[in-house]
């Protein structure tokens, strides 16, 4: 058996017990400990679950989440106490949708090797029309994002947690918020836009809740914020006052351009995992964004934030962020 000295740290909460989830599970982490991994799972599940999962998943540490953790963001919580019982520098930290395989550890261990934190990039496997609208989205951000888009699984350094200590984690989007708190402590960094992970696709209740979510995210972003919140309103105002033929050009000019930005996510190796016509879903992820953008503005100062399992976050990103705002500025 292998020894790729890492470890593989998945926080996870489910509120139910799934019984095909959870042998789904225990093959996968049956896998990644005999490809070498130490496979440590940190359960935020109420009980009973957490005593299913315990029974079920032989192949892993499984830990509950230490309780001296209480961001708002669960997740961060699951995050913070694995990397604290990690046993190996060497930590890859992916969500529960994320499927490594053999050369997939080998190469993120690899880079490792010469980087405090390694970014990959995610594709879906089994593609659904709204994981097609989403993929659609990830090639957007690769065409205007240099370091890509925003994968659910990165690899980092446990000494780079230690040198750089806690991250914020009272925000939506934790994951870069990670990655920026690392950025903001000189961390040695490896954007691996040509390394593809496999990840599952939500269902489609999943997707529609994480829709105005991912909107509010965005909110430090203030130029796409802005651009998303005017577009929806440009196309109903050309529309009320009888410009059809600006309307439809705007229509036209806006799909052609969102086409053409996923078009152009596809190179450095994207080409290999997301077919060219899923390039074609893009304007419905621009219509998607332009609706939702202003569910999350409503719930930003209706409900004070949002929604988020049994509380309300009001930062989609937080002290990273503002760091990284002043650097540039």
């Amino acid at each position: 058996m292998p020894d790729l000295q890492c470890t593989y740290l998945c926080p996870i909460r489910a509120s139910s017990t799934d019984g095909a989830a959870i042998e789904e599970f225990a093959q996968y982490w049956r896998f990644l400990a005999e490809q070498g991994c130490e496979v440590l799972v940190v359960d935020g599940s109420p009980e009973p679950v957490f005593s299913r999962h315990a029974a079920a998943w032989t192949h892993c540490r499984h830990i509950a989440v230490d309780n001296k953790y209480t961001y708002l963001n669960g997740k961060v919580n699951g995050v913070m106490t694995g990397v604290n019982a990690a046993s190996h520098d060497k930590i890859i930290i992916a969500d529960d949708d994320i499927r490594y395989t053999a050369s997939d550890l080998r190469r993120m261990t690899e880079d490792l090797e010469g980087y405090d934190v390694v970014k990959p990039q995610n594709y879906f496997g089994l593609v659904p029309w709204w994981s097609r609208i989403d993929s659609a989205r990830m090639l957007i951000n690769r065409a205007v994002v240099p370091e890509g888009d925003y994968p659910g699984t990165n690899g980092v350094r446990k000494s780079i947690f230690e040198k750089a200590g806690p991250y914020d984690g009272d925000v939506l989007f934790e994951n870069e918020e990670m990655i920026r708190h690392f950025r903001n402590h000189d961390a040695r960094f490896r954007y691996a836009t040509d390394f593809f992970i496999r990840r599952m696709p939500p269902t489609l209740d999943k997707w529609l809740e994480q829709r105005p979510r991912q909107a509010y995210e965005d909110f430090a972003m203030k130029k796409k914020t802005t651009l998303f919140a005017s577009l929806l309103p440009a196309h109903l105002l050309l529309g009320v006052f009888g410009k059809r033929k600006f309307l439809g050009l705007l229509a036209l000019a806006t799909s052609a351009v969102a086409v053409g930005l996923a078009l152009r996510g596809r190179r450095n190796g994207a080409q290999k995992c997301i077919p060219a016509r899923y390039a074609l879903y893009a304007p419905l992820w621009v219509l998607e964004r332009s609706i939702n953008v202003h569910v999350a503005l409503y719930w930003r100062f209706v409900k004070g934030g949002c929604p988020y399992t049994n509380v309300v976050i009001r930062k989609g990103t937080g002290d990273a962020w503002k760091v990284q705002s002043k650097k540039a500025a």
